[in-house]
């Protein structure tokens, strides 16, 4: 199958080059291609939850591709529940990087953002996703939305393809503050961001939909957290990719019916697991799914596990349903990610806590100086706790930095010294 989908991406890329039409025609049709398997051949180990998280997420890859006119581009960070309710597609930019990386097609689009001028240490996301845009395989949006929330490259990437497109920008400037101050500051910005949608789309939203958006959200959120806390005394057999998508449900997919039903299927998969077997590992940051020897050592082995990623949980709150515009923002301003690093290690640690890790992995992602920035006051910290802390550098989505072998190498080790079993 690897051979298959690398084959696939030298195609995309070459055919980029020579027709960028024809290219998105050809990723979209793999991509359909992709979500058929998941749905009917999802392979015998893969829970309910994983199986339905995958193809939601595929779904969610495809919608801008195929309807590109109800496509409006968002960060990560964005909160999605209006654009969801106007019938628009949220067209994610992290969420691109991440599946061409996947489809083994980011070298010729990291090279050319490169050769526009983005620096090496940009983004490896942010720059694969500009580099398709700019060589034509990702289509126009709507209009783009994003948060100054969580880094830097935000302030730069969205701002390059809103000129590059042509299009609106709405900028959503999220406090570092975490206080009813900077919550009341970025709900207004929420109603100047449904004021902006209606205005572009000539549409009205239903105020009725959002409230009902917002609450699904709530309860996901609820059903996470309820998952989180059940998982402390249970095994969790899955992948790093799955890990991913988790967090994909819990940003720009937060208020569907899909993502709740997601979150019921996980306590439905973790009251059915057996007990706690091997050693529990925390991630802190995103997980280079693509490294091959990696998921050899971690998918679906008994002797360890990933038990959490604060990708998944660093914005789980409890939030104000009764206004839909608040419980929004007070999600993006208490995000364990706005702010100093420390929030994010406060966040680890009660997960590591809540989760019974025995150790914990702090990913130092090429390019995300927040990270880099915090690693080693949060070796400090996780140690000073009792919880052993490896930090691993490497890339999200980058193959060129290569490494695979020792980065699996050291994450053995790592396992080793906190008494676990050879893997």
């Amino acid at each position: 199958m690897g051979k298959i989908v690398e084959t696939f991406g030298k195609v995309i890329q070459d055919e980029c080059d020579k027709n960028p039409s024809a290219a998105r025609k050809l990723l979209l049709a793999g991509y359909h291609a992709q979500n058929l398997r998941w749905k009917t051949v999802p392979g015998k180990r893969v829970s309910k939850a994983a199986q339905l998280a995958s193809v939601e997420t595929m779904n969610s890859m495809i919608a801008p591709l195929a309807h590109a006119g109800r496509a409006a581009m968002v960060s990560l960070f964005t909160p999605c529940e209006l654009l969801q309710v106007a019938g628009l597609h949220p067209y994610s930019c992290e969420g691109f990087g991440c599946f061409l990386s996947g489809t083994h097609a980011e070298r010729a689009f990291l090279q050319h953002a490169e050769n526009e001028g983005l620096p090496e240490t940009f983004c490896s996301y942010h720059k694969v996703f500009i580099g398709a845009a700019e060589k034509g395989l990702m289509p126009k949006p709507r209009f783009i939305i994003n948060t100054t929330l969580a880094c830097d490259a935000n302030l730069l990437t969205f701002r390059r393809l809103a000129d590059f497109f042509g299009v609106k920008q709405y900028v959503i400037d999220v406090p570092y503050g975490q206080d009813e101050e900077a919550v009341q500051y970025v709900a207004e910005q929420l109603r100047g961001m449904k004021a902006f949608i209606e205005a572009e789309t000539g549409e009205k939203i239903d105020e009725g939909k959002l409230a009902k958006a917002v609450g699904r959200s709530q309860r996901s959120m609820d059903n996470f957290r309820r998952f989180m806390a059940l998982s402390a005394n249970k095994q969790q057999m899955a992948t790093v990719t799955d890990q991913m998508f988790s967090a994909f449900m819990l940003h720009n997919l937060l208020g569907t019916e899909g993502a709740e039903r997601f979150t019921v299927q996980c306590l439905k998969t973790v009251k059915n697991a057996p007990a706690a077997k091997g050693k529990r590992l925390l991630w802190m940051h995103t997980i280079p799914y693509w490294v091959a020897p990696l998921r050899e050592v971690l998918d679906y082995n008994e002797a360890v596990q990933v038990v959490g990623c604060d990708m998944s949980f660093e914005g789980l709150i409890q939030g104000d349903t009764a206004d839909p515009y608040r419980a929004m923002a007070q999600r993006v301003v208490y995000s364990a990610f706005n702010g100093p690093v420390q929030r994010r290690i406060d966040r680890g640690l009660e997960a590591a806590r809540e989760l019974k890790a025995d150790g914990v992995i702090w990913f130092c992602h090429w390019g995300c100086k927040h990270t880099l920035g915090g690693a080693q006051i949060a070796k400090q910290k996780f140690e000073a706790a009792g919880y052993p802390c490896l930090i691993l550098d490497g890339d999200g989505c980058d193959r060129s930095h290569g490494g695979e072998g020792q980065m699996a190498t050291r994450v053995e080790a790592f396992i080793e010294m906190l008494g676990g079993e050879q893997v």
